[in-house]
């Protein structure tokens, strides 16, 4: 009875956390560039005494000019330098702040990067994931006449539990972040212990669907990507009659793989649940539907997750399951830095989060250009396409994301914007600049048209016929003739990208061609990414060949060609 009560207790206190971050996204939407312009201040007098400070004069930065003047824009191998000497011990290079571990991102080709992180850098993140999407929660419900029932959570996503020789953490950001709720989490999520489910202890989604369905006041899902609910879900579909036997019996069946330390240890936690067995047994019985998981957790308030841009199909595909739970599209960040948060439900379009990092913006379509101007945030134009530099508090300075967004609206004077695709997964065969949203877009409509589902596919550019082409390659079991489908493929492209058509007409790109895919291709290179040392949340869905390594992996793995086109 002590533990629901804490339970409740500390449920309360996030949503309160919550609210009190939304209603700081309010007030910054009001003077976000005032909000930004001093944290850029914070920031440089924070690390002047660093090596990196003294290098580039942050003592004597009175203004923008001057930080543009005496810092360049960066990537991440300008900053490697200093990050494995971190890693190996030495401090104030690049921050003066106390590093409590590194992101290790997959890193374009799958070879890692290690991304300092410290208290301050963490904070965006314990302001703006769980606490404000259980406040959205609350007052969805609220707003439609029901009482929020404070219960746990459900943490999808698995810990690695990984440390560098000095000990200090590496891992993903999302974990790294979790860690400062470590104390909390028997009260706060489904895991019965201060520790998340190692994926290196065994079925690791066996035991959190375990603890998760032992709870029937579960109250929010949390993961990183919705293409982690996917894979989830069906091996729930697959096992639920295992796990239902198991909650029944209160044991953990021989079948199921787990390290033997881990199995004493969750064994001595669990008894016989026959009761809440029977109820999930006829839950499960009445089928895979809509309704699934309304009936298997009545109280569930909110699913968050990552679902817009390349994970909309897996966004998608989980509401099937889950009709009449509000969807929280949640964060656009990276490792690097956590840069928008939703501030509504169902919608994903993003604040940029101006107590988060500071920014800067290239316009798209001057990227490429001998002089590019770089903008402020309250520089932008709606509708129009940026590229993204940030400063963060754990030492990135004009560091370039990569990352393309579009402004999507305005809150009060704060941009709204949304990931739309990553630089180097866009496709240019003769100016179309056909991008990645553009290429999802196509697989979408032919999806719709056919009533198929697309499990992988990706485009690239194919260069062995004049003039070049483009190239679907779909790794899928759908029962289509992809032959008769190429019109209309081309069709699907040209409604997302104009241009596409008309460098088309001019016979300027040659007809599309559609490759079929190894069986199994994608996991194995997710596979590769997990053994050069990538985190599994950290994985993203592969639609361009964007690096010689990707091109190599996949190319060599091409069953046939359906057609043989001609320009």
């Amino acid at each position: 009875m002590m533990k629901k009560t804490l339970n409740r207790a500390a449920m309360r206190i996030m949503v309160l956390k919550g609210n009190r971050s939304l209603r700081h996204l309010e007030k910054a939407s009001r003077a976000p560039m005032e909000e930004n312009a001093a944290l850029l201040k914070t920031i440089l007098r924070d690390n002047q005494n660093t090596e990196f400070g003294r290098a580039h004069h942050f003592a004597d930065i009175r203004s923008l000019e001057d930080f543009r003047r005496e810092v360049p824009i960066s990537t991440y191998e300008d900053f490697a330098p200093y990050i494995e000497r971190m890693k190996n011990g030495e401090t104030d290079l690049l921050t003066s702040s106390e590093v409590l571990g590194y992101s290790r991102t997959s890193g374009s080709s799958g070879v890692p990067k290690y991304i300092p992180a410290t208290k301050d850098s963490l904070k965006a993140y314990v302001n703006y994931t769980w606490t404000r999407a259980l406040a959205l929660g609350a007052a969805e419900l609220k707003r439609q006449g029901k009482r929020y029932k404070p219960g746990r959570g459900v943490f999808l996503s698995p810990a690695t539990n990984e440390c560098l020789p000095s000990g200090l953490p590496c891992s993903n950001i999302a974990e790294i972040g979790a860690r400062e709720y470590g104390m909390f989490y028997p009260y706060i999520l489904t895991v019965p212990t201060r520790e998340l489910f190692d994926m290196h202890d065994g079925d690791y989604i066996y035991n959190i669907y375990r603890f998760a369905l032992m709870d029937e006041d579960v109250t929010f899902f949390f993961s990183v990507f919705f293409s982690i609910n996917v894979s989830q879900l069906a091996y729930l579909q697959k096992n639920w009659q295992t796990i239902v036997n198991d909650i029944r019996d209160g044991v953990i069946s021989d079948s199921v793989q787990m390290d033997e330390t881990l199995r004493k240890k969750l064994s001595a936690l669990i008894k016989p649940m026959p009761e809440r067995a029977a109820y999930l047994q006829k839950q499960f019985e009445q089928g895979f539907d809509g309704t699934l998981f309304r009936r298997l957790w009545p109280n569930l308030a909110v699913l968050c997750s990552i679902g817009n841009a390349s994970f909309k199909p897996a966004a998608d595909y989980v509401r099937r399951f889950a009709q009449d739970v509000p969807f929280d599209f949640s964060i656009y960040g990276a490792s690097e830095a956590l840069v928008a948060a939703c501030r509504e439900l169902e919608d994903t379009r993003m604040q940029l989060l101006t107590d988060s990092c500071f920014y800067e913006f290239i316009p798209a379509d001057e990227a490429n250009g001998e002089s590019p101007r770089v903008l402020t945030l309250d520089q932008l134009e709606e509708g129009q396409k940026y590229e993204v530099l940030i400063t963060t508090r754990a030492g990135l300075y004009r560091y370039h994301l990569k990352d393309v967004i579009e402004v999507r609206g305005f809150h009060n004077r704060c941009p709204l914007i949304s990931f739309v695709y990553r630089k180097g997964q866009l496709f240019n065969v003769a100016g179309e600049k056909f991008s990645e949203e553009d290429a999802r877009n196509t697989v979408e409509m032919l999806e719709k048209a056919h009533g198929i589902t697309v499990d992988h596919w990706l485009f690239y550019q194919d260069d062995s016929v004049t003039p070049s082409r483009y190239a679907l390659v779909v790794e899928s079991d759908a029962a289509i003739d992809w032959e008769s489908c190429i019109d209309e493929l081309e069709d699907y492209m040209g409604q997302c990208n104009k241009r596409y058509t008309g460098q088309r007409a001019k016979c300027f790109i040659s007809r599309l061609t559609v490759l079929r895919q190894t069986p199994g291709t994608h996991d194995a290179w997710a596979q590769r990414c997990l053994d050069l040392g990538a985190s599994a949340p950290q994985l993203k869905p592969v639609h361009s060949l964007d690096t010689p390594e990707k091109r190599d992996f996949f190319l060599s793995r091409i069953v046939s060609s359906d057609t043989v086109s001609q320009p």
